[in-house]
């Protein structure tokens, strides 16, 4: 089914021009890294490889960018330059932005990514992907504000058009986006949230859970009672606002 979207803002063309003509064959020292092209250093983000491998890249170059390096922050924000472009059209905090103008909205997505790199607490070794697309979220809730609008309007094409071929690499994309209208709706409150998170994004969740668990004063199972309660609150709003804005449709034949 192809759906009717607008096309790739100004500034996400712009962005993507300098990186496919300027950043991406450009030659640089990553620290530990090695001597890597930025397109390099982002293949070793992006590659299979153990949760913790992909943190330690990471940190290595938000440690590089803490320090200076604009360069390693660069090849960060292009990891997550979909994430951005995506909450830009879907988040209800930027949506009014977007309507008015998608190049604000989407400037205003990538300054929050850009401050949230740039500040990142390099002592959350674990998640650190995850710990990234959260803050976003929170932030552009934070500084904007939550308008209660509960239409999802999710652009594929768009993204698939911005990022061929790489429609996989951010399996935690619809996610974010579920979690953005459960803040906005007022499905879920904001301890909920950050509990749904902690566990959904873990690398480890089982031993995540038992962090929790001994972090809340709980037991595991009452932890897991606590968590299997979020998600089928969450589960139940999500099936609830499909019906409601979707017609039903008997079956033929």
């Amino acid at each position: 089914m192809r759906v009717s979207a607008p096309s790739a803002t100004t500034l996400e063309r712009a962005l993507l021009d300098e990186w496919n003509t300027t950043l991406a064959p450009t030659s640089h020292l990553f620290g530990d890294l090695g001597e890597l092209t930025c397109d390099e250093a982002i293949d070793l983000i992006r590659r299979p490889q153990p949760a913790e491998d992909r943190d330690r890249v990471l940190l290595t170059l938000l440690e590089l960018n803490h320090a200076g390096d604009e360069i390693a922050g660069k090849v960060i924000l292009k990891s997550f330059l979909a994430l951005a472009f995506r909450l830009a059209r879907t988040s209800a905090s930027t949506r009014a932005i977007f309507r008015h103008s998608p190049t604000d909205a989407t400037a205003t997505t990538i300054g929050t990514l850009w401050e949230v790199i740039h500040t990142y607490p390099m002592e959350r070794t674990h998640s650190v992907a995850g710990n990234i697309r959260w803050e976003c979220v929170k932030r552009l809730t934070e500084e904007f504000g939550s308008h209660v609008d509960t239409e999802l309007t999710v652009e594929d094409e768009i993204l698939e058009h911005l990022s061929p071929g790489h429609q996989d690499e951010d399996p935690f994309r619809d996610l974010v986006t579920i979690l953005t209208w459960a803040i906005d709706s007022g499905t879920l409150t904001r301890d909920e949230i950050q509990l749904l998170v902690r566990i959904e994004l873990a690398d480890k969740p089982s031993e995540e859970r038992e962090i929790a668990a001994d972090d809340l004063g709980v037991s595991r199972e009452t932890l897991n009672k606590r968590v299997s309660r979020i998600r089928a609150k969450l589960m139940k709003a999500v099936c609830g606002d499909i019906q409601e804005r979707v017609p039903y449709a008997p079956r033929r034949g």
